[in-house]
């Protein structure tokens, strides 16, 4: 709804951050009209309007009309000198553009565009440029956009077809030599361009923050990060909308280190084998300062292994408060093998960093611990956010966990948001003296490749620990990774895992309804508390009033 309802605007809707920071949330649509009630609010809402612009032809449309053929755009005319005067009141405004090239061709309008511009920089206040293509036509017409105020780039690769990718490369930092940010989305291996990313990184000396398809952080890539003084995020992403690297490219994880190395970092992501991590974090200069690690690996490994890294990290890297720890390894058959089962003792080294609050760890095998473990897990952890023991095995046959693993959390962990675990979630015996305290602070409860018997049982249990507005997540991640395996799950699996779904989606439907009706019995309860103590009140006012004492009969002999 927008300000100019026919009645006269306020005094105060003059003040301009006000007035900004009220208009902020509303919608475009609503910020057309308001551009129309006087100057100062066209000013702030143009602005606004058109800070982000997430649709290219709406904002080449500004210059001059467009006329569609077939899936091809063009203006209707050629741009003139007054066409780019009343444009540039307009892209002055834009700090973001984003664009993702589809099936509609605008290449005509951004040639005309590049022929006609009066300026050298058509957007000159562009700090942020998102710039997705499938060709190498719309991948040179990125340069359009690019120039030295740019601070943030998400844009694709070069098409693996093109014989040399340099030119591409040297374009980024050529242009935009103080970039903070690079997203870079690949679809095909490291080792194709590892040597460009190489040059690229030691041309951007002003980058804090990297995004990478998975499988990109080869030792050489990790070696030039290091020597990189304002480098504070190295993060990568699973799935084709970043790219899909090979897992040969990080077999060999073996970075150099030198006497400064990584020295402002503080998210970490890796993709390796958990010796070569553990014999990382041990070397000298290691970056032991980290605040958030992310790690997976697509190579079986034992326990013992798992114990050591973490034993290492508790040792090293005392300011952890996040970390990630995915073992990926899916190959050959999905049969439990006890010994390679991650215990409660295998992860007991996390308990001992002090500003850990999330911790999510991930297996094939289903975790052995039991109810006694979680007691003492959670008692141990009042500071829990967020926690993930393994929702999802593939291997779902053995369970050590039911839902009575849900409270010692709830009575002990009052700012978990996120709790994920694997449990039969069958009728749960629980004392009949054991008050259900429920969550404070969960948004998110995941199940993963839990099971449920009685849907009903279950959704009732659930709605007494649950706070409302907290979601239930079922679903696997698996698919989601890099390796073929993870992609490729056996068909038994699958199915087995989709028969599974059936009863949490009723669970999903119900809890909601259950969890609105407890919270209303608690509040009637709650009033019907309140009114029997004010009677209790008002009862012993009177008594006293008439110095009759609480004890004495009120029959007279």
């Amino acid at each position: 709804m927008s300000l100019t309802s026919g009645m006269q605007p306020h005094r105060v809707l003059f003040i301009p951050k006000l007035l900004q920071n009220i208009l902020s949330f509303m919608d475009r649509a609503d910020n057309v009209v308001n551009a129309c009630v006087c100057k100062q609010w066209s000013e702030i809402a143009l602005d606004l309007i058109w800070r982000e612009v997430n649709d290219l032809p709406r904002l080449l449309g500004l210059l001059r009309p467009c006329q569609r053929r077939g899936m091809t755009t063009d203006f209707d005319g050629q741009p003139d000198s007054r066409d780019w005067a009343r444009f540039q009141k307009y892209a002055n405004r834009v700090r973001t553009l984003r664009y993702q090239q589809g099936t509609e061709d605008y290449s005509g309008m951004l040639d005309d565009m590049a022929r006609t511009r009066t300026k050298l920089e058509m957007l000159p206040n562009l700090h942020t440029l998102e710039w997705l293509f499938e060709d190498i036509y719309s991948m040179e017409r990125a340069t359009l956009f690019m120039h030295q105020r740019v601070r943030h780039l998400i844009i694709s690769a070069p098409p693996l077809q093109l014989p040399t990718k340099s030119s591409f490369f040297v374009d980024i930092y050529a242009r935009m030599p103080h970039l903070h940010t690079i997203d870079l989305r690949v679809p095909y291996a490291a080792s194709v361009i590892e040597a460009d990313i190489l040059e690229l990184l030691r041309s951007l000396p002003h980058l804090k923050k990297v995004i990478f398809p998975e499988f990109y952080f080869t030792s050489n890539i990790l070696s030039e990060l290091s020597r990189m003084k304002h480098i504070n995020i190295v993060q990568f992403e699973h799935g084709p909308e970043q790219g899909l690297g090979e897992e040969k490219d990080v077999v060999s994880f073996e970075p150099v280190l030198e006497q400064g190395a990584f020295p402002v970092i503080w998210d970490l992501a890796i993709t390796a084998r958990l010796g070569d991590v553990t014999r990382f974090m041990n070397a000298d200069f290691a970056p032991i300062n980290i605040t958030s690690l992310y790690l997976s690996t697509y190579i079986e490994h034992e326990p013992e292994q798992v114990h050591a890294l973490l034993v290492t990290l508790s040792e090293k890297c005392r300011l952890l408060s996040q970390l990630y720890i995915k073992l990926l390894h899916v190959r050959g058959q999905l049969t439990l093998i006890p010994a390679k089962q991650i215990t409660f003792d295998t992860l007991r080294p996390v308990l001992s960093l002090p500003n850990l609050t999330t911790f999510e760890v991930m297996h094939k095998y289903p975790l052995n611990i039991t109810l006694e473990e979680i007691e003492e897990l959670a008692s141990r952890w009042p500071s829990l956010e967020s926690l993930s023991l393994n929702e999802e095995p593939l291997v779902m046959f053995d369970f050590t966990l039911d839902l009575r693993a849900l409270v010692p959390f709830a009575r002990h962990c009052p700012k978990l948001r996120r709790l994920a675990l694997f449990m039969d979630a069958t009728t749960a015996k629980i004392h009949p003296t054991q008050e259900l305290k429920p969550f404070t602070a969960l948004s998110i409860l995941s199940v993963g490749t839990s099971q449920a018997h009685d849907s009903d049982t279950v959704a009732a249990f659930l709605s007494h620990l649950c706070p409302p507005g907290c979601e239930l997540e079922i679903g696997i991640t698996w698919t989601a990774y890099g390796s073929r395996s993870c992609r490729e799950l056996e068909n038994g699996v699958l199915l087995e895992i989709n028969r599974r779904f059936t009863p949490w989606e009723i669970v999903k439907d119900l809890l909601p309804v259950l969890i609105q009706l407890r919270r209303e019995e608690r509040e009637k309860s709650k009033a019907l508390q309140e009114e029997v103590e004010d009677l209790r009140t008002r009862n012993r006012l009177l008594m006293d009033k008439a110095n009759i004492k609480a004890d004495d009969s009120c029959i007279i002999v």
